[in-house]
């Protein structure tokens, strides 16, 4: 599994976007409430040492839907995104693989970190329809030669 994918699967195993929400969409993020989106940012190669061996570095943006009628969502909806960053910080040593040069090399994943999960639109500009949240997503990995 390369790292979009990989990450993907951990975001999805999150216990409460599981119970509420059919899949993790990649680069697409509906209007619902429920609707999550994993879009790819970039991805940077941190160090390679004499022997090939890489530490890189991908970001991604993980795109949310939530309904946001009142205060009581609004904090839930925040403290999801809370929860899913520590759970996220937990998940280390799960294997990837990246292709270099036609030839598929593993590694793991060896830290996840979060940042600025914020509201970002809110639709219509009205409090009824689902608003949409984010939140930076980096994971660095490792992979070996």
């Amino acid at each position: 599994m390369n790292i979009l994918e990989k990450v993907r699967e951990l975001v999805q195993s999150f216990p409460k976007i599981a119970e509420i929400c059919g899949t993790v969409h990649v680069d697409f993020t509906g209007n619902e409430p429920t609707d999550y989106g994993l879009s790819s940012l970039g991805d940077t190669l941190v160090v390679e040492d004499i022997c090939g061996n890489q530490e890189r570095q991908h970001t991604f943006m993980l795109h949310s839907v939530f309904s946001a009628v009142n205060d009581f969502e609004r904090m839930s909806n925040t403290g999801v995104l809370l929860e899913l960053a520590q759970y996220l910080d937990r998940c280390v040593g799960d294997e990837v693989t990246h292709e270099i040069g036609g030839v598929t090399h593993t590694g793991e994943i060896t830290r996840i970190t979060t940042a600025n999960g914020a509201l970002t639109m809110i639709p219509d500009e009205n409090t009824v329809s689902g608003w949409f949240y984010q939140l930076q997503i980096v994971a660095d990995y490792t992979v070996n030669n």
